[in-house]
Parts: C-alpha cells; structure tokens; sequence
C-alpha cells in the first residue's frame, strides 16, 4: 500500500472515542467501563502519558449489534 491508500484505509476504518461511542450509542462512563471490562479495546493506542486510541469501526459496529441481544 502507498501513502495515499493507507491514509484512504485509515480514514474509512478507525474511529476515535466520540465516534465509536456514538457508534456504540453509549455514554462515556458506559464506553470507559466496556474498556475496563475488555468489551471494547483500541485497534492501535498511541502516547505514554495522554494516549491516542483509535476503534476499528467495524468492530465498534459488532459490538453495538451484539449489546442489544
């Protein structure tokens, strides 16, 4: 992949943490709890001290489809 798909393949498939909750339809303390839980978990984390988490979009998705069951 070249720069330009990868950014393209980025842009399509991962999400920060306001979208998947949206995507989720949850609340922030809900989303954090999932987190702590290990029902959700970032696609790639960046940072030490004030992180950068990215959701692969489809999994957020599979989740919300699953927590309604």
């Amino acid at each position: 992949m070249n720069n330009e798909e990868i950014k393209k393949w980025i842009n399509e498939n991962l999400v920060m943490q306001d979208e998947a909750r949206e995507i989720t339809g949850q609340s922030v303390s809900a989303f954090n709890q999932s987190l702590q839980t290990g029902k959700i978990s970032p696609f790639v984390e960046f940072g030490e001290k004030r992180k950068t988490r990215l959701y692969l979009k489809s999994d957020m998705q599979e989740y919300a489809e699953n927590k309604k069951k």
